[in-house]
């Protein structure tokens, strides 16, 4: 399986749900979240699991998309998904009568860039991340 602009619009379409009429193929967002994911995904995965690494470049390119797309259905996306609200560290204990929580920073966040965490906050990104996870730490995770 191999990578293109318009295997990526079908993803956008299939996978995301985004029809041509909220977002057209001609879309600069599209061809930027595309071109950018490209660059960012380590091309090793390619070389051991090709269809892995065309799952990873449309994710990727997805997580851009909903993260920096400049068309009404991200920024409705951004909005209902609460992906500009900044959230740091995971709630590792809570309590009923003070209605208190405490979060926890866990070893695997500690190694994460800013980019990585918000990766974290849309599926796309986060199918991305467990993808780039299992080829070592050399963007950040490890």
């Amino acid at each position: 399986m191999t990578t293109s602009l318009p295997g990526f619009i079908e993803f956008v379409r299939s996978d995301m749900g985004v029809t041509a009429g909220q977002v057209p193929d001609s879309s600069p967002s599209l061809s930027l979240a595309y071109g950018g994911a490209v660059e960012w995904v380590n091309r090793d995965i390619e070389m051991v699991m090709p269809n892995l690494y065309a799952v990873a470049v449309y994710n990727l390119a997805a997580s851009f998309l909903v993260n920096y797309g400049t068309e009404r259905v991200f920024s409705d996306f951004r909005e209902e998904s609460k992906l500009t609200r900044l959230h740091v560290g995971v709630i590792s204990s809570a309590s009923d009568e003070s209605t208190s929580s405490q979060r926890l920073v866990p070893d695997f966040f500690r190694n994460l860039s800013l980019a990585d965490l918000q990766m974290l906050q849309d599926p796309w990104g986060r199918r991305y991340l467990m993808i780039a996870q299992q080829f070592g730490s050399l963007w950040g995770l490890s």
